[in-house]
């Protein structure tokens, strides 16, 4: 069953997301899938604004996007997020506070996302609910830590060519000044990292 309207190939890649990583009955999953919506997002969109309240829960079927503070002498990008990630300003989420992040589209993009009151009662409705409460904490977590390990760990040049290694095809769609914020480089520095490698 697929809801009329949603794009059934990105429902499939939701799907096999949470298959892959929990068990889903298929009466969990009708029950997802009825409260899921799809967004198409222009480039340059805002998904998510800083100072606001987030909502909702997004899971990426295309495109690239950007997490980043903004602040008085310039932005500082800190994350991305592509195809068959989930997404969130998930602190803000859960405690509903504002957001300290934007989140901006980067290039044509489109998603499947649900809203908190509905996941909260899937979480608590459904066999398995908690399970995938459960992963998308750990999910949000794990990219946390990554990040965090990397910038303690790692130099410029290592975490540009992991970023490279894990989204050869989607890099060249991200704007040099938001890679090089990513890996904590000027952009003459990143121009440097690139033509060594």
């Amino acid at each position: 069953m697929c809801i009329f309207g949603l794009n059934l190939h990105s429902m499939n890649s939701l799907r096999a997301f949470l298959e892959q990583k929990t068990d889903l009955s298929e009466s969990d999953w009708l029950f997802f899938e009825n409260h899921l919506q799809e967004k198409k997002v222009p480039k340059k969109t805002m998904l998510t604004q800083s100072n606001s309240i987030e909502q909702y829960v997004y899971f990426v079927t295309k495109g690239v996007f950007r997490f980043f503070i903004e602040l008085p002498e310039k932005d500082i990008t800190f994350d991305f997020a592509f195809p068959n990630d989930i997404m969130s300003s998930y602190t803000s989420f859960l405690t509903q506070n504002l957001s300290s992040a934007a989140i901006e589209s980067l290039t044509e993009a489109e998603v499947l996302y649900i809203n908190r009151s509905d996941l909260q009662r899937f979480y608590t409705e459904t066999k398995n609910g908690q399970a995938i409460g459960r992963l998308f904490a750990e999910e949000f977590f794990m990219r946390k830590s990554k990040r965090e390990i990397s910038f303690l760990t790692l130099s410029p040049t290592e975490r540009y060519v992991n970023l490279f290694k894990e989204q050869a095809n989607l890099l060249q769609e991200i704007p040099l000044k938001y890679l090089a914020s990513y890996i904590g480089v000027t952009p003459q520095a990143l121009s440097r990292i690139r033509n060594r490698i």
